[in-house]
């Protein structure tokens, strides 16, 4: 197994590149990419993407921390405060599930979508991260699988704390997810 690191460097090579930004499938597939890594190199991860990629590469990437974008919507819904109470008498399970009424998973009125969407550019290399933090509300394939619709034109990258074995994700190598996601692996870990 290679290290984070060494993974971390390859990628950042690939990405300034620039073939990134160019669909690499037999059939010119969408150009969604995953990053799987071992959750216990989180921040290892986050350092990287905060201090490193963003200010080092010369291409236009955008960064979406999925918990940071349910927080935003809450907050503007005016839920955030009153999501505190509603645990307490709820509980996590019950909260989990309004919130995710809330933001519309699964629907056309998805509004983590809509976040994205009214954020990118052309020629705009987009990485989601944070769908560790936000367990129990929405899932990884479930944003790459929405994402399909919104984003059609630039590339994504989606680091994983995980498993991704090319068509199903295992959260921090425990949780198995008998759903089918087709997506690339970006950085082999051997």
């Amino acid at each position: 197994m290679r290290s984070i690191n060494d993974r971390l460097q390859e990628m950042t090579e690939r990405i300034n590149s620039g073939n990134v930004l160019e669909s690499t499938g037999l059939g010119n597939e969408i150009n969604f990419r995953v990053f799987d890594y071992d959750p216990e190199d989180e921040y290892i991860v986050r350092e990287y993407l905060e201090n490193y990629l963003l200010k080092k590469s010369k291409l236009n990437i955008k960064v979406f921390d999925i918990y940071d974008i349910i927080i935003e919507i809450l907050k503007e819904d005016g839920f955030f405060s009153e999501s505190f109470k509603y645990e307490q008498t709820e509980g996590i399970r019950e909260l989990n599930g309004l919130i995710s009424r809330i933001l519309g998973i699964g629907t056309n009125e998805n509004l983590i979508n809509r976040k994205i969407k009214q954020n990118i550019e052309a020629n705009q290399i987009i990485i989601i991260t944070g769908i560790g933090k936000c367990y129990g509300i929405v899932r990884g394939h479930t944003i790459l699988n929405n994402l399909h619709s919104i984003i059609t034109k630039n590339p994504v990258i989606m680091f994983f704390p995980g498993t991704y074995n090319g068509q199903s994700f295992k959260l921090f190598n425990v949780l198995e997810n008998d759903n089918y996601y087709r997506a690339f692996q970006f950085i082999s870990r051997k």
